[in-house]
């Protein structure tokens, strides 16, 4: 009994350490995690939240250990987010940001360096998605990782060139499954057009796209127009432009359909002239909207000729697309998607393999 009872005692004792060790919290403001994208400061009660309102955002980290959990605020949020998350390049893997501790490999992975992504599938477009306090975002507080896990710092490389899409539904991925709208579970954001394009063309690349949003029209949630949103991520959060902007393209006039030509080229002119003035050198992709022949098109191809600007490409879309590669007639379905890439990796490929590293300078 003797011998059980000191077995026993040491056994125990052993297991204190483990059992005692705490895990270790990143918060969402580490030097060691590194975002993509529009991502906003919250101040939380002892902590500094980061905050997106857009699908395709993206948070990096470079860990050890073989556990990691996401930490999520849901206070407030009425309307549910999704996320795809993925290690060392692996496979996606779909989560709904339904609990404030989420963890993304319960069965564990191998012991080593690991590199996790994050890429935001869908916001929902129902709920209010811009003004404090947000009813349809993601606040992130940070990760959860083993005991004696170490981070390093995960920046994405500017050995890549930053191409930034701006534009409605279509391009956030809302209604790319399914023809209803708005709802997470039909969206998906790295299916559209723009995420299978950024890929193709090796850029680092975000959407920056709301559902109803047009030069002139509000997007859902109340997001205001294009030329009143772009400087923001969020209503009192600006955004970041120390971050070089190589490219960006705006597929916009969609949901600008029952405004004249005149009022739409004002606005839309209005907008070039803002992203102008916070990325100067940055070469703008002025896109036809699918079905342009609709959409003022036309006015898209008559303002890249007004403005007079070299760095303001006009990009014909025309013929990309037959309607069963819509799901409604308006937004592309999955197989339109990837048809609608592949004309626009052709159309941006000669400018974008031009780029060189510190080339642009905002």
């Amino acid at each position: 009994m003797l011998r059980l009872a000191c077995l026993y005692l040491l056994i125990s004792t052993l297991a204190v350490p483990r059992l005692m060790a705490e895990a270790v919290h990143v918060s969402a403001t580490d030097s060691a995690v590194s975002y993509v994208g529009r991502w906003g400061a919250i101040e939380l009660p002892g902590q500094t939240a980061m905050a997106t309102i857009n699908s395709s955002c993206q948070i990096y980290l470079n860990f050890t250990g073989q556990h990691v959990a996401g930490l999520f605020n849901l206070g407030g949020i009425d309307y549910l987010a999704q996320i795809y998350v993925k290690v060392d390049g692996g496979d996606w893997v779909l989560f709904t940001i339904d609990h404030s501790r989420i963890e993304f490999f319960p069965a564990g992975i191998p012991e080593g360096r690991h590199q996790l992504e994050i890429a935001v599938k869908a916001i929902d477009g129902n709920g209010d998605r811009w003004l404090p306090p947000l009813r349809s975002a993601i606040v992130f507080e940070g990760f959860e990782l083993d005991a004696g896990a170490k981070v390093e710092p995960s920046s994405r490389s500017r050995q890549r060139p930053f191409l930034q899409f701006i534009g409605d539904s279509i391009t956030q991925g809302e209604g790319i499954l399914h023809v209803d709208g708005g709802a997470v579970i039909n969206s998906d954001g790295i299916a559209t057009y723009a995420w299978l394009t950024g890929e193709a063309l090796g850029t680092t690349h975000v959407q920056t796209a709301f559902g109803g949003q047009g030069v002139l029209r509000s997007g859902s949630g109340n997001v205001p127009p294009a030329p009143l949103s772009f400087a923001w991520n969020f209503s009192g959060s600006p955004a970041d432009f120390s971050v070089i902007t190589d490219f960006i393209l705006i597929n916009l006039g969609s949901n600008d359909q029952p405004y004249s030509s005149d009022e739409f080229i004002e606005a839309y002119i209005r907008l070039v002239r803002e992203i102008r003035k916070r990325c100067p050198r940055t070469v703008i992709f002025a896109m036809r909207p699918f079905h342009g022949d609709h959409y003022h098109g036309d006015d898209v191809a008559k303002i890249a000729k007004l403005m007079a600007d070299p760095a303001i490409i006009y990009i014909d879309s025309t013929g990309w697309m037959e309607e069963s590669d819509f799901t409604d007639g308006a937004h592309p379905n999955v197989a339109g998607s990837r048809k609608a890439a592949a004309h626009l990796v052709d159309a941006l490929k000669p400018y974008v393999s031009r780029w060189k590293p510190g080339a642009i300078s905002n």
